[in-house]
């Protein structure tokens, strides 16, 4: 019973110490496995540690390469703010080549994913223009040697019919054009930059490969040269390019010669836009005077081209007719019935003569006569009127008083000194020679008295005085 009883028990024993020593091993077991774990896992980063600092050299010759070229990347590229600035850019290059807008969109920008993984955000914009294909062309020649990088993404051209070009004389082809940049929007630049260590001396150890890569960023152009005498190749053939007449000029000769003529009209309707908003009476009566001089000149080289017979090509006679000499009668008669209708009121008299009389008064005598020439032609129309008729002589002894002043002060000559004696005739010299009361000085001017420090001299029946 005994030895039953011993045998359970040491089996007992037996069993929970291999169970004891089983679990020791299994939990070993799983430290080693660990263990093992980590020194594949320190091997990985020492290997990613070794390409690392492998690497770090060439990623620090190109961190100094942007850094130094980053100025360039801004020049090139506009940021946020400088995008409105473009978009005024292309307006004034569709003014210059002569396109009329007819529609403007942005059509896409970056997402906010690629924003956060690139400095670069593309931004596009769709226009919708109108006009012949060498302005066209003349327009992407600006985009092309715009200081920013500027793409043209796609571009659509639909042709002007036959018929438009001969009713109005234009070759006006429907455009669809996107244009595409980029904003330059570096990531983490409020940041700071990470400080390299011998910076200078690594940077000047690049310069050659900063010069490279400064140079690939350099935009390269092509200058737009014009239509240099070609017609254009969207324009239906049955419209004639030649003329046989031989007085006419060549057919790019008259469309310059009209385009000329119009931009001179519309400069002439820019003068009638700004009298008519005018703020003041003087203002007015100067923009209308610069109009009718420049309609003048306008109808003087209108009929003369029309006498010669100079304008025969049918677009180019067509856009003479609609867009000059019809435009022109238009002005004429507008500031005819202005000048029948107001003529200069009293006030508007009285204003231009207190302005002469300031700018007399300050010796601005030039101011004072072109302020009397924006109101001398409309004088005639103050007959039978005597206030206006007092208001208008006063004026023109303004203006003849300015004449003499601004004359007289041309007038060129040297005082060398006076001598004044009492119970004697007073002494100047002038221009080296001895002059006194009554002697001629010049074609026009006549010692009219002398005093210390001035002398009076009779000009063209009045008193100026001189002082030395």
């Amino acid at each position: 019973m005994k030895d039953k009883q011993f045998w359970s028990a040491f089996c007992g024993i037996t069993a929970g110490l291999a169970l004891l020593f089983g679990y020791l091993i299994y939990s070993e077991l799983g430290n080693v496995n660990t263990a093992q774990a980590e020194v594949v896992s320190l091997r990985d980063q020492i290997k990613r540690s070794r390409t690392t600092v492998q690497s770090t050299p060439e990623v620090e010759q190109e961190v100094i390469i942007l850094r130094e070229i980053s100025d360039r990347i801004r020049e090139i590229l506009p940021d946020t703010k400088d995008l409105n600035n473009v978009i005024r850019d292309f307006q004034e290059y569709m003014q210059e080549a002569g396109v009329s807008s007819q529609g403007f969109r942005p059509t896409s920008q970056a997402s906010s994913r690629q924003r956060t993984r690139s400095a670069f955000e593309r931004v596009s914009y769709q226009w919708r223009l109108a006009g012949d294909t060498f302005q066209v062309l003349d327009f992407l020649n600006r985009i092309e040697t715009h200081s920013r990088f500027m793409a043209v993404s796609s571009l659509s051209i639909k042709s002007a019919n036959r018929r438009q070009i001969l009713d109005e004389g234009i070759a006006s082809h429907a455009i669809v054009l996107d244009v595409e940049t980029y904003k330059y929007v570096p990531p983490g630049a409020d940041e700071g930059e990470v400080e390299i260590r011998s910076y200078e001396r690594k940077r000047d150890l690049l310069s050659g490969k900063i010069g490279v890569r400064r140079q690939a960023l350099t935009l390269q152009t092509y200058r737009y040269q014009g239509a240099r005498g070609r017609r254009d190749p969207l324009v239906d053939p049955r419209v004639p390019a030649r003329v046989d007449d031989p007085n006419a000029w060549t057919v790019q000769r008259q469309q310059e010669e009209v385009d000329e003529l119009v931009a001179r009209v519309e400069e002439a309707q820019g003068y009638w836009a700004a009298s008519i908003a005018a703020k003041s009476v003087l203002e007015r009566m100067v923009q209308r005077s610069e109009l009718e001089k420049l309609i003048l000149r306008i109808a003087e080289d209108l009929g003369r081209i029309e006498d010669e017979g100079r304008i025969t090509y049918r677009p180019a006679r067509k856009r003479l007719d609609t867009m000059v000499a019809d435009p022109l009668e238009v002005l004429r008669l507008a500031l005819d019935r202005s000048k029948a209708i107001e003529g200069p009121s009293a006030t508007a008299l009285q204003t231009v003569g207190d302005t002469m009389v300031g700018y007399i008064e300050g010796f601005r005598y030039e101011y004072a006569l072109d302020a009397f020439d924006a109101i001398e032609d409309s004088l005639d129309l103050l007959v039978d009127d005597p206030e206006r008729e007092e208001l208008a002589n006063w004026l023109i002894l303004l203006s003849e008083e300015a004449t003499i002043l601004r004359d007289f002060s041309r007038a060129e000559f040297k005082v060398g000194g006076v001598a004044i004696i009492e119970g004697l005739q007073p002494v100047i010299i002038i221009d080296g020679k001895r002059k006194t009361i009554g002697d001629p000085v010049g074609d026009e001017l006549v010692v009219h008295d002398v005093r210390p420090n001035e002398v009076d001299f009779i000009f063209r029946g009045a008193i100026v005085t001189r002082e030395f």
